[in-house]
């Protein structure tokens, strides 16, 4: 809809607007609150595997990547994992981006070492993964209804 008829968008900030210390900060503690009941995390019973798992994720949205940072561990992780998605990193590329990033990073730092650790972070969120099988000339994804199917 054109609501300026060629005038420039002037735009007056709101109270607070500015001031707003959670812009670029990540919002893993308020998705991790959401999923508590799902976790059964406020019952009395003794803790199941999953509530543990849970607790783990907790404490990793909290912690700090290293003592110079608010970024948590969980949240660069799943970023990290994210752009290995994105881009199609092989697990060795990805191992060796890690690598570098904790030779970068200042000492102590608690960034997981490799690709396996990272998916042991993150398996409770359900951030799973499901090979897919694909020809060698890139022409055909065998998925869904072809996935039994044989290339040629």
């Amino acid at each position: 809809m054109w609501t300026f008829h060629g005038e420039n968008e002037t735009r007056v900030r709101t109270k607070g607007e500015a001031d707003d210390d959670s812009a670029g900060v990540d919002r893993m503690d308020e998705m991790l609150e959401a999923l508590q009941p799902e976790f059964g995390v406020n019952s009395e019973d003794p803790p199941t595997k999953e509530v543990e798992e849970f607790f783990k994720l907790l404490k990793a949205s909290e912690e700090p990547l290293h003592e110079h940072t608010k970024v948590s561990v969980l949240a660069f992780v799943t970023r990290l994992i994210a752009i290995k998605s994105k881009y199609f990193f092989l697990n060795q590329c990805f191992n060796d981006l890690v690598q570098l990033i904790g030779d970068v990073l200042p000492q102590p730092h608690k960034l997981p070492n490799d690709m396996y650790q990272c998916k042991r972070l993150t398996k409770s969120l359900g951030m799973g993964y499901e090979k897919i099988d694909m020809c060698t000339d890139n022409y055909m994804v065998f998925w869904d209804d072809h996935k039994d199917e044989k290339s040629a």
